[in-house]
């Protein structure tokens, strides 16, 4: 038992020892505390598989896993805004956000917009962007598709993580780049909560 749990503190320790970069522009604070509502827009994800995989199963993978981060990202800040933990913005619902979207002719197969413009189309004061790039779908219906079921030998996941806040009218206003590697992380919310909990000590959004 001692020796699982040196193990897992290893694999925890080696999750988080390649920092996280963070940019945060001059306006920042001033610019951020004037946003009443926001919105996720889904995410960008790009899997790299095997060359056995088939590439249309990989992309339809991606396309699973962009709205499941979208959720999970969502249900993190909403969680902790009830919590007290992220004042009191609001967070336009996932459901709300794609529609608008595209009806503005935005899809996560056709990424025409700015974030500018996707803030314009969906009316809000800011967009979170973010980027996932994985060796492994997350979604346990892709990762059974493509064969990689949770705990196979072998299928290491690693991930590298970019997320943006883009305000409306001064561009992006918050960059974070993390890094994580190990087969802990086999479940997009537990990818998502390591995430969410390392980049809320650096975004504009959370008290304390």
């Amino acid at each position: 038992m001692r020796i699982f749990s040196f193990i897992l503190f290893l694999a925890l320790l080696c999750l988080t020892a390649c920092g996280p970069k963070v940019y945060e522009a001059p306006n920042m604070a001033s610019v951020s505390r004037s946003h009443q509502l926001i919105a996720i827009v889904p995410p960008s994800v790009a899997i790299k598989g095997r060359p056995k995989d088939d590439q249309s199963q990989l992309e339809a993978a991606a396309r699973e896993d962009t709205y499941t981060f979208q959720r999970e990202i969502y249900s993190w800040m909403l969680r902790r805004k009830q919590q007290g933990k992220i004042r009191g913005l609001e967070i336009m619902d996932p459901e709300t956000t794609n529609a608008k979207l595209e009806r503005a002719g935005y899809t996560i197969d056709s990424r025409i917009l700015t974030p500018a413009e996707m803030a314009e189309a969906l009316g809000v004061d800011a967009v979170i962007t973010t980027r996932f790039n994985m060796s492994k779908p997350m979604s346990q219906g892709a990762a059974i598709a493509l064969g990689l079921l949770v705990g196979v030998s072998g299928a290491t996941n690693a991930t590298t993580v970019n997320m943006d806040i883009h305000d409306a009218r001064e561009g992006m206003i918050w960059n974070y780049d993390w890094e994580a590697s190990g087969g802990v992380l086999n479940k997009a919310e537990d990818l998502v909560e390591m995430l969410m909990r390392n980049a809320s000590k650096r975004m504009p959004y959370t008290l304390g």
